[in-house]
């Protein structure tokens, strides 16, 4: 063969390579589009919902066990009682946000949209940020009364009044964290917030109560939060020598206080409970108050015939420590208390001061246990000089909590005193969730003395739950997801396959 004839072959040798090197290319190319269609069709029908004839047909694919991107069923049923009138107007005064990842968006955002999904054209979302348009609010506050020019997150707007809510404050938080200025989220309550928000908005507050502030106590943040989502308003008011509850006070607490009450404080709290007044006292034991014993506070509750005793409870039987610690330990729930309680028969106790009664010789003077602790159990105070407990050798029971109220008289007073703070404080909220035992017995506590409606209540949501709850597989979402999982990608791939095979056996 001559040297021009080599050269012919392996130039058609060399084309022929090059146009199978260019369909395997094509094809490689077609494949990728076409797994990257299918990925993308799985994401969208995913992510769908499919408005059918009811509210209750919606298809919803957020399936963790905690619905974090999903409204829960007591805010649907809600939202349908409303008339079909009405409009929510939920405005986020910012731009939307895009990078949800690792902020507080990731929650809400996603979560707002549910609710426009389910609301049948109730709620609506919008974000304007009125550094763009700074007609915004004139238009949602044209009287300037909610101070919006120094607002942050969302508005949420109904029947001429709104309330403000703050992404940031839809989390609890880690308070070990919180005190070096970290936020470290423990459970997520956005849909709390914006619930208790449509809820008070188009019922109106039904309640209001008041913290004490001024005495040394912590913040009650968290405590403001599940009164508001039990339509109870809150506000604050300042301890002093001019002290006077506010007329519509329905509730005053002291929430942690570390100092005594002023003298002319006690006869303007005894007057408002004499008219049928209600009161919650949370104090704890620690060494922000070991040298406190609130003898004017006391002078104020043996009205009631209660007293707080300054000393520490030492839970000496190990079946009743916490994790083998005598300062943290669980307490019996009386058995008048069980339903309050919502059925439990222990709750947690943490550095508490024994209550006591305080021998005031009025037989219409009612005062009851709430909780107790074992019968091994002593009381010990801090040596200032050593930093140490010194414990008395005696043991027997000694009450956490106790109630006093009045017979005989149409408008009887109702206190409730705790020896600490496991009821109360935002660091035992943030540590164990609104979903916890004890805070459990709080709402329901106040629930009995105020009649409060919380059947709207909606619960806080785990963070950093990936687990399935099988019972939010329905039909449809059954079939679907049987559908995409089952047929619609396996068959991708064996075509895939095929196609693959056929053109690899004829190079």
């Amino acid at each position: 063969m001559s040297s021009k004839d080599n050269k012919a072959k392996k130039s058609e040798t060399k084309v022929q390579t090059d146009k199978r090197a260019g369909k395997l290319k094509l094809f490689s190319i077609s494949s990728f589009i076409i797994l990257l269609v299918i990925v993308l069709a799985v994401n969208i029908i995913f992510g769908l919902k499919i408005k059918k004839t009811s509210i209750d047909d919606y298809l919803t694919y957020d399936m963790t066990a905690t619905g974090q991107n999903s409204v829960s069923d007591i805010t649907i049923t809600y939202l349908q009682t409303l008339p079909a009138d009405t409009h929510i107007r939920i405005v986020g005064l910012m731009d939307k946000p895009t990078n949800l990842r690792d902020t507080p968006y990731e929650y809400t955002v996603p979560l707002l949209e549910d609710y426009v999904a389910v609301s049948g054209g109730k709620v609506t979302v919008e974000y304007i940020n009125p550094t763009k348009y700074p007609s915004i609010l004139t238009e949602l506050d044209p009287n300037g009364v909610y101070d919006l020019a120094n607002a942050t997150g969302y508005v949420v707007y109904c029947n001429g009044q709104l309330i403000q809510i703050n992404p940031v404050d839809c989390f609890t938080y880690d308070p070990s964290y919180l005190q070096y200025g970290y936020y470290y989220p423990t459970s997520n309550i956005v849909e709390q917030k914006f619930t208790s928000a449509v809820v008070n908005l188009t019922q109106g507050y039904s309640y209001k109560a008041y913290f004490v502030r001024g005495l040394g106590e912590g913040s009650h943040e968290q405590l403001t939060n599940m009164l508001a989502s039990m339509s109870i308003d809150s506000a604050d008011i300042q301890a002093s020598d001019s002290f006077t509850v506010p007329s519509d006070c329905d509730l005053l607490i002291f929430n942690g206080i570390n100092n005594d009450i002023t003298d002319s404080m006690i006869e303007a709290i005894r007057s408002y409970l004499s008219g049928g007044g209600k009161m919650i006292v949370a104090v704890n034991y620690y060494n922000t108050n070991v040298n406190e014993s609130f003898p004017k506070l006391n002078m104020l509750l043996s009205n009631y015939n209660l007293r707080i005793q300054n000393s520490l409870i030492v839970e000496n039987n190990p079946g009743y420590q916490i994790n083998s610690d005598p300062y943290n330990s669980l307490v019996q729930v009386a058995s008048a208390f069980t339903e309050i309680a919502g059925g439990n028969a222990t709750l947690r106790n943490s550095y508490a001061r024994p209550i006591t009664e305080a021998d005031t010789p009025y037989t219409y003077i009612q005062v009851s246990p709430i909780l107790g602790t074992s019968s091994s159990a002593s009381v010990g105070v801090v040596d200032t000089s050593t930093g140490n407990i010194v414990q008395n050798a005696n043991q027997t029971q000694y009450n956490v909590g106790m109630y006093s109220t009045f017979t005989g008289t149409p408008t009887p007073p109702e206190v409730y005193v705790f020896g600490t703070l496991t009821f109360t404080s935002d660091e035992y909220i943030s540590n164990y969730g609104f979903n916890d035992a004890n805070i459990v017995f709080t709402r329901n506590a106040i629930r009995s003395m105020l009649a409060a409606d919380d059947s709207v209540y909606v619960e806080g949501k785990a963070l950093s739950n990936y687990s399935l709850d099988t019972s939010k597989l329905n039909s449809n979402a059954v079939t679907i997801l049987t559908f995409v999982l089952v047929a619609i990608i396996p068959l991708a791939f064996v075509i895939v396959g095929v196609v693959v095979y056929n053109k690899r056996k004829n190079l």
